[in-house]
């Protein structure tokens, strides 16, 4: 397990600048990222779009945000609006544990060509969370940063950071492995690795009373591992029923040199899960049928004991 990657990624420190301070404090940021594309011709253009992509508590009403504050790196932040419509969820944007999906959209052109910390604060995040300042986690600001460069068109051509196509939220249960995935899309071809970090609440700050998920109830049966080619993050088994933040950096390749990282900030839900998935018995493993036709077969469905009714 990584904490930080100064030897992988020197070049990449955490720039930027702090963000103003708000009295507003209220319950409600449990994960996101943000994603840069660059836009126009890649040999005269320094224009890019980002997108802030943040996941709230849904009825947290009274903290919910139409706007936010994207601090692009080069001296200058703005406030942008929220692209997804009113604080109300639409259809598809209210996930699992009373979670809200958020999507904030700006441009922004640069001086010159570089390296830029792109990056967001906010208060507050939601309470509750066993490993982030427990049991205090609401007091701590959520805070987000991807790191961007402009390649050498004449070499190296265009640059858009990864897309995580997988949602940061998930749910497990006590005492069953945790599988997750970002399933990260790189439209450029780059290659990407992956890492675990702990979290951050502002510009090289990382959050107060940070423990790794694995830390909580700790033992033999509780173990937290990462994959740092295909990004599979397995937690072999929750220990603990409640809500837990686990963060990771995924760095950007090109010709095998770092050029861009992302922060996403993920939050698992453990659960107390009484019963076992069913067993599905079939006849057979695999089958082929002409098109039109109709197979017919009898399935066989089992449910199992739950393991505490098994002891």
């Amino acid at each position: 397990m990584k904490i930080f990657l100064e030897h992988v990624f020197l070049p990449f420190v955490l720039l930027g600048f702090l963000l103003p301070a708000t009295t507003v404090r209220a319950t409600h940021n449990r994960a996101g990222e943000i994603s840069i594309e660059q836009v126009g011709d890649c040999a005269s253009s320094l224009r890019i779009k980002a997108t802030i992509t943040t996941y709230t508590k849904a009825s947290s009403t009274q903290a919910d945000r139409d706007t936010l504050t994207i601090c692009w790196g080069d001296g200058r932040c703005e406030q942008v609006a929220r692209a997804n419509g009113p604080g109300i969820p639409r259809k598809g944007e209210l996930l699992e544990n009373d979670t809200k999906k958020n999507i904030y959209i700006a441009f922004h052109t640069y001086p010159a060509r570089g390296t830029y910390v792109v990056s967001m604060a906010d208060p507050n995040r939601n309470g509750g969370i066993l490993n982030v300042n427990f049991p205090n986690s609401e007091q701590i600001k959520f805070y987000l940063q991807t790191t961007y460069t402009f390649p050498n068109p004449q070499f190296q051509g265009c640059n858009n950071t990864p897309v995580l196509l997988q949602p940061p939220i998930d749910l497990g249960c006590v005492g069953r492995p945790f599988i997750h995935n970002p399933n990260a899309y790189d439209s450029d071809g780059d290659s990407l690795s992956y890492h675990f970090i702990a979290p951050f609440q502002d510009v090289g700050l990382v959050v107060p009373n940070y423990l790794f998920p694995n830390n909580i109830a700790p033992g033999p049966r509780n173990n937290l591992t990462i994959n740092e080619v295909t990004g599979d993050i397995v937690w072999d088994s929750p220990q603990r029923a409640g809500e837990y933040n686990l963060a990771m950096i995924i760095v950007e390749y090109r010709d095998g040199v770092p050029i861009d990282t992302i922060i996403r900030d993920m939050q698992i839900l453990i659960l107390e899960c009484d019963n076992l998935p069913p067993v599905i018995e079939t006849p057979f493993d695999e089958v082929c049928v002409v098109a039109g036709q109709v197979l017919e077969f009898k399935v066989k469905g089992t449910a199992p004991l739950s393991e505490t009714r098994q002891k």
